[in-house]
């Protein structure tokens, strides 16, 4: 056999070439023989014979061509929060309201944070010499997790248990998911930041400034003022500095709780009803083929219950950003009555969520929030628990709440309405308008310095003060219609 040529294998064994070594090109023979004794019966290029004629000393030829092997792909974990980022509509730039620039993104428990995808295996290919040649086997992802999240028991995916801010980190095929309850703006909130909208705590180290907006469904905490803003938590709030010209909300979702809850009983009571007159039409439903459940449904309502659907419209209007999960899918289950499709056992299940809604909004405690402020200044306080201002006092300022108010300072402007106890070091002022405070009969107002003017209700009894008082106790008279001062 002529050595004027030689047929070299690559090491992967997907290419086999042909190189002249002297000056006469090899005969097609002389190649088949050779490619033969190397083993080489897959790929071949058919017209390479007539190539090797004109083949220049040394330089090579692809004479067989393997087919090489698809590879697999890996497994993947998707963050299901960043599709949520990528769906969000590009709003027109003249109706951007660049408060609302955030991107924050927070969940609630229960929430789909992460999915595991299975990795795809790869096609096998042929070398040169026939083999087989199988692609690398993919890796399969993994989730690991910390805090504030759970896995299915297949573990293909991760849940919030918490509420707060999800975190993703992906290593290769390993991803990490948490969930951290608390977000910290460092700095003020401002058209910068955007207004802050979050499941969990915030922290600001600054200042809330003029026309921003600050939610959060857990505390609240500010390192500087307030001011001409809205601050809204559903825990308790602590400002270090003070409160200006702005708006609190502390345990708004009790406020909103105790606004829709007497919604939520009227439509239970409804549907027990309904659901009773159902069992007693059960004969003659069986016989009305030619209506489906849900237009029995709608004309029992439109003919005998039509405050549900009015009912339904008031609740589906309620702002949800931090009502109790379970209040979150009562509204979201009485939707199937304003749809034409849903059955027997649909409707069962929207009573059994509406039936939980209730039993979370009877155990809620409202007395756990508070508001810690060292000053107030023309703001409007709404407190499901207590408020302190715990530094210089209060002026032109209303507050609201569900416990009790201590206001270190002087109150001059505006009114208290409590109902716990309320002690103040000063009520009113000589130059001041008139101030009220109010609080039920049970409980007392303890003032160190009353000055004239000022208006103090118990229950439904009042009195206004015609001069000045130190160290009052104002309570209820032992005959229900008087206030003894003691």
């Amino acid at each position: 056999m002529s050595d004027n040529f030689r047929i070299d294998i690559s090491r992967d064994k997907m290419t086999a070439t042909v190189r002249v070594l002297g000056h006469e090109p090899p005969e097609g023979e002389e190649i088949i023989a050779k490619l033969k004794s190397a083993g080489i019966n897959f790929g071949l290029i058919s017209d390479v014979f007539t190539q090797c004629i004109c083949l220049k000393p040394g330089e090579p030829l692809v004479i067989a061509q393997g087919q090489p092997p698809v590879p697999g792909v890996n497994g993947w974990v998707e963050f299901i929060w960043e599709n949520d980022d990528e769906s969000e509509e590009v709003e027109d730039e003249e109706t951007i309201d660049y408060r609302e620039t955030s991107k924050l993104c927070s969940v609630n428990e229960g929430d789909l944070l992460a999915v595991r995808h299975p990795a795809t295996k790869g096609q096998p290919g042929r070398a040169v010499t026939g083999e087989v040649v199988f692609p690398p086997e993919p890796k399969e992802a993994v989730i690991n997790f910390g805090k504030g999240v759970k896995l299915s028991s297949d573990e293909n995916k991760a849940f919030s248990t918490i509420q707060g801010m999800p975190v993703g980190k992906r290593s290769g095929v390993v991803a990490l998911v948490k969930v951290d309850h608390s977000y910290t703006v460092n700095g003020d909130v401002s058209m910068k930041t955007g207004n802050i909208r979050f499941k969990g705590d915030v922290v600001v180290t600054g200042n809330v400034t003029e026309t921003m907006v600050v939610e959060a469904s857990g505390n609240v905490k500010v390192s500087g003022i307030i001011t001409g803003a809205h601050v809204m938590c559903g825990e308790s709030l602590v400002v270090n500095r003070n409160i200006i010209s702005s708006e609190i909300t502390a345990g708004m979702g009790y406020v909103e709780c105790g606004k829709i809850k007497y919604i939520i009983e009227d439509l239970v009571n409804d549907f027990n009803k309904l659901t009773m007159l159902l069992e007693q039409m059960k004969d003659k439903l069986e016989v009305a083929d030619k209506l489906s459940f849900a237009q029995i449904i709608h004309g029992v309502i439109d003919n005998r219950y039509k405050n549900i659907k009015v009912n339904i419209k008031h609740l589906l209007s309620t702002i949800t950003f931090n009502l109790p999960f379970e209040v979150v899918d009562a509204i979201e289950a009485v939707k199937i009555i304003t749809g034409v499709s849903f059955n027997h056992k649909d409707l069962m299940k929207m009573i059994d969520d509406l039936n939980n809604a209730l039993n979370i909004m009877e155990i809620q405690d409202v007395s756990t929030s508070i508001v810690t402020a060292n000053s107030v200044n023309g703001a409007t306080i709404n407190c499901s628990g207590k408020v302190s201002v715990i530094g210089t006092g209060c002026v032109n300022s209303n507050i609201f709440a569900g416990g009790n108010v201590r206001i270190v300072g002087p109150f001059k402007g505006g009114q208290i309405v409590s109902e716990g106890n309320v002690e103040i070091d000063e009520l009113g002022s000589s130059l001041g308008s008139p101030v009220l405070v109010r609080v039920k009969s049970k409980n007392f107002i303890k003032v160190k310095k009353t000055n004239p003017g000022c208006v103090i209700q118990i229950g439904s009894t009042r009195i206004n003060i015609a001069k000045e008082l130190s160290a009052a106790k104002f309570v209820i008279g032992s005959d229900a219609e008087t206030i003894d001062i003691v």
